[in-house]
């Protein structure tokens, strides 16, 4: 019994925050009309939103009018055949997204629309659920498709002996299964422009979170179908996205082209193995001669072998001279591999 008046409760509290959302300006009697209840009710359904924050009133009882407050949500499910992400963002989660800061309601419409376009055009999919929750403190953005699952589709695409691998790919940046209508950006700075990403696909999930400046590849229990993608981001932020872009693309010169990446070196390793063979190497090394500049982070690995280091810092660079590669945040140990391998020793 308790339950079916939660249910009918967030039913008429739903109506509500609609019907203030569109400015209907007779929403109360019209409540009234469609749950058949009394005036009375309708306001202590108001009176609720308002303590939860989803309201703010202005006026006096006889004139009172409610606009959205700092809590806000709304979530649905669309069928991908012929959506469009800039029409869903504003015409479906335009309330959510108004008067924020203009720099962050530019990450979110970033975000949004390229996460939502890849389900569109790529998941093979014919249903996405998409919720988005905003607070005083955050934005918080899911997007989640019925599709073939991203790991999935990149690995067979890309003839990848492991879905794993897909995950070290999307973290390069420049990776995409359709050249001619993608630039395969999209994954890569959004990740980059959010407090926190996610992506979840079958027992496999990817993380980008800015706190720790670092990429993960986590394993888990439970098999997510399709790929749910999750995108964090905290209202007080000074990030702006130009920033972003700026810190990976090219100068004037160079037709500001997407020339730079850092490489998480770690998400080579996969239970139990250390970085010692000519093939993890090619695993690494796989497209980074696309870019100009390459930083391969070693956080996280505590030592490599010589034939690893030797295709990396000799044999890569003696082929690839348009490419100059980095290493940062290695141990002495590494460090010590690598200043080997470039000396030919």
């Amino acid at each position: 019994m308790a339950l079916a008046r939660t249910k009918r409760s967030d039913v008429i509290r739903r109506f509500l925050l609609s019907g203030i959302k569109s400015k209907n300006s007779n929403i109360l009697s019209d409540a009234m009309e469609a749950f058949e209840i009394s005036r009375q009710a309708v306001h202590a359904h108001l009176s609720a939103l308002i303590q939860q924050g989803y309201l703010v009133a202005a006026g006096n009882t006889k004139g009172r009018t409610y606009q959205l407050g700092v809590n806000r949500t709304e979530s649905s499910i669309f069928a991908l055949k012929n959506l469009q992400e800039s029409d869903v963002y504003y015409n479906n989660f335009g309330s959510i997204f108004a008067d924020l800061p203009r720099e962050i309601e530019s990450i979110c419409h970033y975000g949004f629309t390229e996460m939502l376009n890849n389900a569109i055009d790529h998941s093979l999919g014919a249903e996405v659920f998409i919720s988005v929750e905003r607070t005083a403190e955050k934005i918080a953005i899911t997007i989640m498709d019925d599709g073939e699952g991203i790991f999935n589709h990149i690995a067979r695409l890309m003839n990848l002996q492991d879905p794993r691998e897909s995950i070290l790919e999307l973290s390069k940046g420049k990776l995409t299964t359709d050249p001619d209508n993608h630039t395969g950006q999209g994954i890569f700075f959004t990740s980059r422009a959010f407090d926190e990403f996610f992506i979840l696909s079958g027992d496999l999930a990817f993380s980008h979170v800015d706190e720790y400046e670092d990429d993960f590849l986590l394993h888990r229990e439970r098999d997510q179908k399709g790929t749910k993608i999750y995108m964090e981001i905290f209202l007080n932020t000074n990030r702006v996205l130009k920033a972003v872009f700026d810190e990976y693309t090219g100068n004037e010169e160079q037709d500001y082209a997407f020339n730079k990446t850092v490489v998480p070196v770690k998400l080579a390793l996969y239970e139990g193995e250390r970085l010692v063979s000519r093939s993890q190497a090619k695993r690494i090394l796989n497209r980074i001669e696309k870019f100009e500049t390459v930083l391969l982070d070693f956080k996280g690995v505590d030592m490599i072998g010589q034939a690893f280091a030797d295709e990396v810092f000799r044999v890569f660079v003696k082929r690839n001279p348009q490419t100059l590669i980095h290493a940062i945040n290695q141990n002495v140990d590494v460090d010590k591999m690598i200043k080997a391998a470039k000396s030919g020793g």
